[in-house]
Parts: structure tokens; C-alpha cells; sequence
């Protein structure tokens, strides 16, 4: 009998002892394997050749601060908007870039991060005195230079200009506008100072006018992006704010972002 009461009991701890083990699997799947799913998404951030450095450092550190891997692909825009709008749910490869905030990118992306809004205005140079401070005198010019491929090109033929002259870089624009080949030139700030100064162009020579919208930038993750990533980048954007290390961002760049 007692070797009876001893089997059993003995035989009640090897089933206890399963349990225990079959209860610790499934608590470490249940914590393990999410992250094990979250940490294969892959994020690449796309650039164009020559990015915004502002824009693109607020962006690595929005992904710092969440502590995801990404790898950063240099491609020309329209190639960046094709394999942003290429992506499916099923889509293994997440991408996110520097995006234009509108009612349609909207509705296609993940806007996880407002970066910062930027007017965008039409130039002429002080000495010519074109008059372009409203936009029936901007509409009366002969030649309004703008980026072929930029959005604010298709914005401004939406707005019924007539006397556009599309370039296929702004570099064209701005050596245009100097050389009196055109009356004025459509840009935002940002590029249009980097450029300016790349051709070693006088930024005092430039005069601002019309401006009739403001642009805001923002970082665009594609739909595909697991709940947890948006989530995460979202909190890291306000983490990103809130510790101040966004003004020092914006500090060091705020002379490549407005005109004086």
C-alpha cells in the first residue's frame, strides 16, 4: 500500500511537472513570438539624391527613438512614390519617406510624424521690379519657372496658370531667373536655398511674393506597417518633441530653411 501511495504521488508530479513545462512554452510564445513577428518587418526609408538634410535627421531619429532597424535607399521621387503605392497588405518590405501632406497621400500612408510646413512662394528678382505680390500679377507675367516634377508644378497648372515653364530640375529654375530668362520662379524655401547657394547665386537678389499655400512635410510609412511600428513611430515623434532634441534638430538647420 505504501508503495501504492508512492507511485501515485510520484506519478502526480511528472504530471505536474508537464504542466509546468507545457504552461512555460506557452507564456514565452505568447511573449516571444510577437516580437519575434515584429522584429522580421523590414522598413526601408527612401530618399532622393539630394534630400532635405533637416527633414531626413528628423526622420532617422524618429526610428532611433523607437529602436527600429531601418536601411535608408537613395531613388529619384518617382521611382520613391511608385514603390510606395506598390505595396499590398501582404507586402513583406515596409517603406516610408518625406512626403507632401494632402488629402490623397493622406488616405495612402501612415502619417506617423508632421515634420514641418513650409511656404511655398513665387521669386523674382529685386532689380527686374516684376510685380508678383498677388496672383493676377503673377498670372500677368510672361514665364513663371517651376520644378517639372514637383507637386507644386501640377498645383499650380490646377490653379489655372497659363504662363507656367516646367524644367526638369531647379537648379534650371534658379539660372534661369538670374540670367532674366523667365520672370519669376515657383519654389519652396528649403530647396530653393540650398540650390541658390550650390550655383553660388546671391540669396539678397531674390525677392519673395505671392504665396499662396503652405506645404506640409511629414514622415509617410506605407499601409502595410504592423499596428506596433505605427504605434511606436507615432509615440516617438512626440517623445521625439517633447525632449526638446526637435528644436535643437530645427536650430541647426533653421538658416537652410527660411530666407533672411
Amino acid at each position: 500500500m505504501l508503495y501504492l501511495f508512492k507511485r501515485l504521488d510520484l506519478t502526480n508530479q511528472v504530471q505536474n511537472s508537464n504542466k509546468a513545462i507545457f504552461l512555460f512554452y506557452i507564456v514565452v510564445l505568447l511573449v516571444f513570438l510577437p516580437c519575434k513577428i515584429y522584429a522580421k518587418e523590414k522598413i526601408t526609408l527612401l530618399t532622393p539624391p539630394s534630400p532635405g538634410e533637416f527633414y531626413f535627421e528628423v526622420a532617422q531619429e524618429v526610428f532611433k527613438i523607437g529602436t527600429l532597424n531601418i536601411k535608408t535607399q537613395v531613388e529619384a521621387y518617382p521611382s520613391i512614390y511608385k514603390k510606395m503605392n506598390s505595396t499590398t497588405v501582404d507586402s513583406k518590405e515596409v517603406y516610408a519617406t518625406i512626403a507632401v501632406l494632402n488629402d490623397s497621400n493622406n488616405k495612402k500612408y501612415h502619417n506617423v510624424f508632421n515634420i514641418i510646413s513650409i511656404e511655398t512662394s513665387f521669386f523674382t528678382l529685386k532689380e527686374n521690379k516684376k510685380k508678383s505680390e498677388t496672383v493676377d500679377e503673377v498670372k500677368n507675367l510672361k514665364k513663371v519657372c517651376v520644378w517639372l516634377d514637383s507637386v507644386l508644378n501640377k498645383y499650380l497648372i490646377n490653379q489655372g496658370f497659363q504662363n507656367l515653364f516646367p524644367v526638369p530640375t531647379l537648379n534650371q529654375c534658379i539660372t534661369m531667373l538670374f540670367n532674366g530668362e523667365v520672370d519669376a520662379l515657383y519654389s519652396s524655401e528649403a530647396p530653393l536655398i540650398k540650390s541658390t547657394r550650390t550655383l553660388g547665386q546671391d540669396l539678397r537678389k531674390l525677392k519673395k511674393g505671392y504665396t499662396p499655400m503652405r506645404v506640409t512635410f511629414f514622415l509617410a510609412v506605407t499601409k502595410n506597417a504592423s499596428l506596433e511600428t505605427i504605434k511606436n513611430l507615432t509615440n516617438s515623434g512626440k517623445l521625439l518633441k517633447s525632449s526638446g532634441k526637435y528644436d535643437q534638430i530645427l536650430d541647426k538647420y533653421r538658416k537652410d530653411l527660411y530666407l533672411p
